[in-house]
């Protein structure tokens, strides 16, 4: 009886933990405490490890016709795993990908959770025209997730940069066109993901 017990209350502290980390308050301090740590994690000297950062950084540069110079930025930063080694492996946490397309600035950035499902997303999108012929306006997206699954999303807009964005819809069923904007940064947060993977292996594989 106390064994069942015992199993029924470790169940029960599992299923809790995984829903703590799914809700929209717990991926809100979580997306806060990535930033904090990027914004104090900011020294030079790799022998300092309480401000040392660590992260992956690429960089792409191409100069396509009739749009000229791009340049792409992709950081990704990870979380330890509880191993009983000297060199644990790592998992990825937050990633942010800053791109200019046409001369206009796109960012995004990604949460992940601790099974390295999309968690939460963030993306600024300045050349949108949800309709044919519309005008462009700036499009800035909140997307919280669980496991697949959309808890909220927050979409705002603007008409330019110099005026503040202005809240266009919050709930959990989407529009088509809003949709189609989820799904892209699904795609993208795999892609960062795997590429996250493949540079984990090349650089950090201390068991080989």
């Amino acid at each position: 009886m106390k064994k069942t017990f015992f199993l029924l209350l470790g169940l029960l502290a599992f299923l809790q933990s995984g829903y703590a980390q799914n809700t929209i308050e717990s991926i809100r301090q979580r997306y806060t405490d990535a930033k904090n740590y990027i914004a104090s994690h900011t020294g030079q000297d790799e022998y300092d490890g309480a401000e040392w950062p660590e992260y992956y950084h690429v960089e792409a540069r191409q100069f396509l016709p009739g749009t000229g110079g791009h340049k792409k930025d992709v950081y990704m930063y990870w979380a330890e795993r509880e191993e009983e080694k000297i060199y644990a492996s790592h998992y990825l946490t937050f990633a942010s990908a800053r791109y200019n397309y046409a001369a206009s600035p796109y960012y995004e950035e990604y949460l992940y959770d601790d099974d390295g499902q999309l968690a939460f997303v963030y993306a600024i999108d300045p050349m949108v025209a949800l309709e044919e012929m519309a005008p462009l306006q700036e499009y800035e997206f909140r997307f919280y997730l669980s496991k697949g699954k959309l808890l909220r999303a927050i979409i705002k807009r603007r008409a330019s940069s110099e005026q503040p964005f202005t809240e266009v819809y919050t709930g959990t069923v989407l529009s088509e066109p809003f949709e189609a904007f989820l799904q892209r940064y699904l795609g993208a947060a795999k892609k960062i993901h795997q590429l996250f993977i493949d540079i984990e292996k090349e650089a950090y594989d201390y068991d080989e």
